[in-house]
């Protein structure tokens, strides 16, 4: 039997789905529309845009797309999979979780992901 260990990975053999994300300060920032959450790291909205422009696949698809629409920009900031709090916790398929933690040392850890299978 052949085994991979992957350090700081949470992996199962099954057909559900795990995500976790655990942060600090920026959290508050996400609720309020201020920062976008993408592969598990909070940016905010000028840094999700400057990654969208330096995106080749996206500047050959859309070479004229208005970043002034600001409905426009979460539109397609969610379909590069950034996401504002409001996306990400309107999920049809799977369930969502958020839980907060003081540390001895008085800071606030907010854990939050999603769980659920087909």
């Amino acid at each position: 039997m052949l085994r991979q260990i992957r350090r700081g990975v949470f992996e199962t053999n099954s057909s559900s789905t795990h995500s976790i994300t655990m942060c600090l300060k920026k959290y508050d920032k996400w609720e309020i529309g201020e920062m976008y959450l993408h592969d598990d790291v909070l940016v905010t909205k000028e840094e999700a845009i400057e990654e969208l422009k330096s995106n080749k696949w996206f500047n050959q698809r859309n070479p004229d797309f208005n970043f002034t629409d600001e409905e426009a920009v979460n539109e397609i900031l969610a379909d590069y999979e950034y996401y504002t709090s409001k996306q990400y916790w309107d999920d049809e398929y799977l369930e969502t979780f958020e839980d907060t933690y003081t540390t001895p040392r008085g800071d606030v850890v907010v854990a939050f992901g999603k769980y659920g299978h087909d």
